[in-house]
């Protein structure tokens, strides 16, 4: 069966549809298992998510490392630990980032969205573009970096010009900078 499930995994990488509905049917219900061992079954994160992360994951791979699977159950089990934590993480800054904007007294945030809509509106294509895609759709930086075809440090410098014009022109605080206490500064010789 090692052997069918290798043939299935490298026909399912090369788009065979049948084949990922097959491997799907022999692999995904362990896998789904294994990933709510992981990421628990009521959290922020589904374990079919991760599930359809691993298959999704699969089909951006290159060949060499699809062709060097020698077991396939081993293999995908390393895949949907690593699936399952990099979206822990990403919860948990998702999280983070929330709670700090609950958090900030400064500014309640905009009671509209036209008052949003059309604060992105003044922004330079470049950075309306980049908001878009990774806060409206999603996409990650590397994804967001193939649709574009630039670096990913470039995706990432224009995410944060772009998060800081916006903030910028809602008159929203950079929560990287110390507030202003007034009174004198000083300083230590």
């Amino acid at each position: 069966m090692e052997q069918d499930d290798r043939n299935l995994l490298r026909r399912t990488h090369k788009g065979h549809e049948a084949s990922a509905r097959l491997l799907w049917q022999r692999h995904a219900g362990w896998m789904s298992s294994y990933a709510g061992a992981l990421v628990g079954m009521s959290g922020p994160v589904r374990p079919e998510d991760v599930v359809q992360g691993v298959f999704l994951h699969i089909l951006e791979l290159d060949r060499a490392t699809v062709r060097g699977v020698r077991e396939v159950r081993p293999w995908l089990a390393c895949l949907v630990r690593r699936q399952a934590l990099n979206e822990l993480r990403t919860a948990r800054r998702r999280d983070k980032r929330e709670r700090a904007r609950l958090r900030s007294p400064e500014r309640d945030p905009p009671e509209h969205d036209d008052e949003v809509q059309a604060a992105v509106a003044r922004l330079s294509r470049r950075h309306r573009e980049i908001l878009h895609l990774r806060l409206a759709l999603g996409l990650t930086v590397d994804q967001a970096a193939e649709t574009l075809g630039v670096p990913r440090g470039t995706i990432a410098s224009r995410q944060h010009a772009a998060v800081t014009a916006l903030r910028s022109i809602l008159a929203f605080p950079d929560p990287s900078t110390p507030p202003d206490r007034g009174g004198a500064v000083h300083v230590s010789a």
